[in-house]
């Protein structure tokens, strides 16, 4: 799969108390009732100042599938798993001044303004069916209507998540096909779309698995267009044809469909990685990184080899590492052109090491964390806020402080699950016994952050948790 993540964007306030609108600038718009938020944790009024954060997605944009949850599957109102052809999407998140979450309260309702691009508004129904994201099924939920109003869609919603404008395809049929190149090689990580000829609009979406195979739901009946997308970061589409019309329920796979694959749109670098004692690397792997895409490729007898789209002349930052070790090489950057091959020669996995970890005890319970379970440090670009957290399979921990070179630092935000399940949040001023001390932060592209975590948290009810920690997370 391909994630891009949309930045939480703060777009104004709003007074709890009175409600109020806030108008995006692209059409898209949201209205709080007055005396209509709640703290989400604990059903309390909230009456201060809501901090909204919201993003549209353009549901005409190649990005759809990538930026959006779920895959265009839902459940309609009659509980039938549907496709969906998507009118534009949006997703809010509210918070309180401290940083709490917030919801819409009981009985109350919210409304969003949802714009048409002007693509799609002659197509645009005057009523459609309205989605809600349920994050626990992974599928939409139809909840309601929301109405044409010009170049817009109005809808009232009783709470908050991802928001979504479809029309329901209730008649597929079942496509397969494997992708490879010229040379027979699979196309793996590549996104396939089918299309409706009719507006070139409405479908379904996938990416290609290892062996270059994908599968899934088209809709049927009716023309369609198969479309290849080249690897990010260049997007170019690469092959096109037209398939269909397939019978409802029909199977139908395409079997090998060849597509040529210019050896000009992409670099290629090759090696040798060695271990601290000269030997070959028996068990690691290349890691490159080209803008913000990252690219692995695993070391086989020591010799790594790795083709990467190329959209023009770039820097790239290579290292590898020795999972044996747990070492890697001194990262590099170089530059390099679309067609290129590039042989780095031997590059030695060692001098920095590779451990991870994030071992605590809160309310005395003791949790300790590895790569495997998701570690991750990051800070905000442009602030001083930094995060982090990590969680195995039933516990997660999350904590944040303004701060980020070494020294001592208050902690302004905890949140914790524990194995019963049971989720607890702070803010700064219930943390004003904890702190978290840097003891090592490193510098550049692949760097890591040292430190501990302590002191007393206080929740709403004046119950003391204790918490203490120590860690060592690669910091993004």
């Amino acid at each position: 799969m391909e994630i891009q993540l949309i930045p939480k964007n703060e777009v104004g306030s709003i007074n709890g108390g009175t409600g109020g609108t806030i108008n995006l600038g692209n059409g898209s718009a949201i209205t709080l009732p007055a005396n209509g938020v709640v703290v989400k944790s604990t059903g309390a009024a909230y009456a201060g100042a809501v901090k909204v954060s919201m993003a549209w997605i353009d549901p005409t944009s190649k990005d759809l599938l990538r930026q959006m949850p779920g895959d265009l599957r839902g459940t309609d109102a009659n509980n039938t798993e549907v496709g969906m052809e998507s009118y534009g999407m949006i997703g809010v998140e509210l918070n309180s001044t401290s940083g709490e979450r917030l919801q819409i309260a009981s009985g109350k309702k919210a409304t969003l303004k949802f714009p048409l691009p002007s693509t799609i508004q002659g197509s645009a129904p005057a009523t459609i069916a309205l989605w809600s994201f349920d994050e626990t099924t992974g599928l939409w939920k139809q909840e309601g209507t929301a109405a044409k109003s010009g170049s817009v869609y109005v809808a009232d919603v009783s709470h908050f998540s991802w928001w979504n404008c479809d029309i329901p395809i209730t008649t597929s049929a079942y496509f397969s096909a494997t992708f490879v190149d010229q040379n027979g090689q699979p196309l793996a990580g590549h996104h396939v779309s089918v299309y409706r000829v009719a507006g070139n609009f409405g479908g379904a979406h996938g990416f290609t698995d290892s062996a270059g195979y994908v599968i899934g739901r088209i809709p049927s009946n009716e023309a369609l267009v198969l479309k290849v997308d080249g690897k990010y970061p260049c997007n170019s589409i690469i092959h096109t044809q037209n398939i269909g019309p397939f019978t409802t329920n029909s199977n139908n796979n395409l079997g090998n469909i060849v597509v040529t694959i210019s050896s000009a749109s992409l670099f290629t670098l090759t090696g040798t990685a060695q271990n601290c004692s000269a030997a070959n690397v028996t068990n690691g792997y290349l890691e490159v990184q080209s803008g913000w895409s990252v690219h692995r490729a695993n070391i086989t007898n020591g010799n790594f080899s790795i083709s990467i789209p190329a959209c023009s002349s770039a820097p790239v930052t290579y290292f590898v590492v020795d999972k044996t070790a747990n070492q890697q090489s001194t990262p590099v950057t170089i530059n390099v052109t679309p067609g290129s091959n590039t042989n780095v020669g031997v590059v030695n996995a060692c001098g920095i090491s590779t451990v991870e970890f994030l071992d605590y005890t809160f309310d005395n319970q003791s949790e300790s964390l590895t790569q495997a379970d998701s570690l991750m440090a990051y800070s905000q670009p442009g602030s001083s806020f930094t995060q982090i957290g990590g969680g195995g399979p039933a516990t997660y921990i999350q904590f944040g402080f303004n701060g980020t070179g070494t020294g001592t630092f208050p902690a302004s935000t905890l949140f914790v699950m524990d194995n019963n399940n049971v989720m607890q949040q702070f803010n700064a001023s219930q943390l004003t016994g904890v702190t978290v001390t840097i003891t090592s932060v490193g510098s550049g592209t692949v760097s890591y952050i040292e430190g501990t975590i302590n002191g007393v948290a206080v929740d709403n009810s004046a119950v003391s948790h204790p918490i203490q920690g120590s860690f060592r997370i690669r910091k993004w």
